[in-house]
């Protein structure tokens, strides 16, 4: 099934863009009274006849409406840090949208290689692969921040604040909404490769944590040179808990994607 995006859809839009029109047109051959399927980005599918098949502009009408298209049981936040090759994160976001996230954020750790991100890229290849694994809705990809701001952000977030819990008051990007965060409390996991039992915490399997409830899930993931002590000690410090990944010694989009796919197995 051939699926279009247009986020304005549910707001009453009735148009394609110039690049959704001239894939619909062009490529794909659509004519006026055709049937397509179109998604929003939040979840939902529309089905909708053409009434204008201009290569540049198509217009729709809507017939019906299914919500909750392609949706998972449960909710992932993937804090994740940008490895130097741009083109594995690229990569990372892809599969994840394929298998099931709904949050992706950036992070720059002390030991971080790289310090750029540019957004754009990986947001096309986000609503791509979503129309591709028939996903109604587009994870939400955050500003980047450091594993400081973040760590700091959740902590705010689970007593439901909005602005730094430090003594400034600088104001920490809002990842989620009002409603998520008084409905639930996520499980938090922090994956590295350093032992610290010795900071309070000992390591599990990411298996055995997600055993009991897999349902609403954050995990951060640390750049080339892992997350420092410091931040290992922040985070334990705030309640995250420290998971293993196995033996082997994953690259960071290696290790992201295993936890993706582990917190979809736990909930199939």
């Amino acid at each position: 099934m051939e699926i279009f995006y247009s986020p304005d859809i549910a707001q009453g839009g009735t148009q394609l863009d110039a690049i959704e029109s001239g894939h619909c047109i062009k490529v794909l051959r659509h004519r006026k009274g055709d049937i397509i399927n179109i998604v929003d980005g939040a979840g939902t599918l529309f089905r909708c006849e053409i009434t204008d098949d201009n290569p540049r502009r198509v217009v729709f009408n809507v017939l019906e409406r299914q919500e909750g298209y392609g949706s998972h049981p449960y909710r992932l936040h993937i804090a994740v840090a940008p490895p130097k090759n741009t083109e594995r994160f690229d990569w990372f976001v892809e599969k994840a949208t394929e298998i099931g996230v709904d949050e992706i954020s950036p992070i720059f750790g002390d030991y971080s290689e790289r310090r750029i991100f540019k957004r754009e890229r990986s947001e096309r290849i986000m609503i791509a692969a979503a129309k591709q694994s028939h996903k109604g809705a587009i994870p939400v990809l955050h500003d980047p921040m450091t594993v400081r701001e973040f760590l700091e952000h959740m902590s705010c977030a689970e007593s439901g604040k909005v602005f730094s819990c430090s003594d400034t008051e600088k104001v920490i990007p809002r990842l989620h909404t009002e409603k998520q965060l008084s409905e639930s409390t996520s499980l938090r996991l922090i994956c590295y490769c350093d032992e610290v039992e010795s900071l309070g915490a000992n390591k599990i399997h990411i298996t055995e944590a997600l055993h009991k409830d897999a349902s609403d899930v954050i995990v951060m993931i640390g750049p080339e040179g892992d997350f420092s002590r410091e931040e290992i000690a922040m985070a334990i410090k705030s309640g995250w808990q420290p998971v293993s990944l196995g033996n082997s010694r994953l690259r960071i989009e290696t290790a992201a994607l295993t936890a993706v796919a582990a917190v979809y197995l736990a909930n199939s």
